[in-house]
């Protein structure tokens, strides 16, 4: 009996944390799929991870938010105690961002109606 129980213990664990993943993947999935929908998008940064939390949160920004629209950053503490900051904004657009990239077409240039200062005059 007690090799059975020890047998479960594992074997439930490695169930329970494989729903848990999945779980996980779906509502990644559900979250990209909204913000793309939406254009909101949120995240939470955490400081215990990144002691640069500055540095990490203007790469997340950068990544995924329209630098034009307003965003907000606040302070949180989630409910595993890890401090660190959440930031909501507004998503950029890829096709608007790959507009704003690119780079106008060299302008002709322009003829200059002054007479060249080496040119010669000819009388006539």
């Amino acid at each position: 009996m007690s090799r059975h129980f020890l047998l479960l213990i594992p074997a439930s664990a490695l169930l329970l944390s494989g729903c848990a993943s999945g779980t996980f993947k779906a509502r990644q999935q559900e979250r990209e799929r909204l913000a793309a929908s939406s254009g909101m998008y949120c995240e939470f940064v955490s400081g215990d991870l990144f002691p640069d939390l500055d540095v990490e949160l203007s790469m997340s920004m950068a990544k995924r938010c329209d630098a034009s629209k307003n965003f907000t950053v606040t302070n949180y503490k989630n409910s595993s105690d890890h401090s660190g900051v959440i930031y909501c904004c507004a998503t950029a657009n890829r096709s608007e961002r790959r507009a704003a990239v690119k780079k106008p077409a060299p302008a002709a240039p322009v003829k200059s109606e002054t007479a060249d200062s080496d040119a010669e005059v000819v009388s006539e």
